[in-house]
């Protein structure tokens, strides 16, 4: 089952914003604009907008457009597990180079593949 036209929309307008093709502060292309491109009734088209105004994507001013809003900073938990993620990241690296010194050492080679749990599981 195919989304409903207005979610098609919003989804190809969140994805530009997310990758970039509008950045904060750019436009939007008007709604009238998005009814052409798309074969869309205003009300789709409004719907699809006030999806990502929702979101806090877009802020929209009558009579003047709408626009893509600055993201907003990471809540207070949210930086703490993003530090935490890369801290973590960095330790696994950094076993992951002492654990390749060990197996050259030993005169192994390392294996390039990562282990699963189970698979170290049944070899002990």
């Amino acid at each position: 089952m195919s989304k409903p036209r207005y979610a098609l929309i919003a989804d190809e307008l969140r994805a530009k914003i997310t990758s970039g093709s509008y950045a904060p502060g750019d436009q939007l292309p008007t709604k009238a604009q998005l009814m052409e491109q798309w074969s869309a009734a205003l009300n789709t088209v409004a719907r699809a907008i006030n999806e990502l105004q929702n979101e806090g994507l877009v802020e929209t001013f009558h009579g003047v457009g709408s626009f893509v809003r600055e993201p907003s900073p990471p809540e207070e938990g949210e930086k703490d597990a993003a530090d935490e993620l890369h801290q973590l990241r960095v330790r696994v690296e950094h076993l992951e180079a002492l654990m390749m010194e060990v197996f050259s050492n030993l005169g192994l080679s390392y294996p390039d593949a990562p282990v699963s749990i189970d698979s170290a599981q049944e070899a002990v």
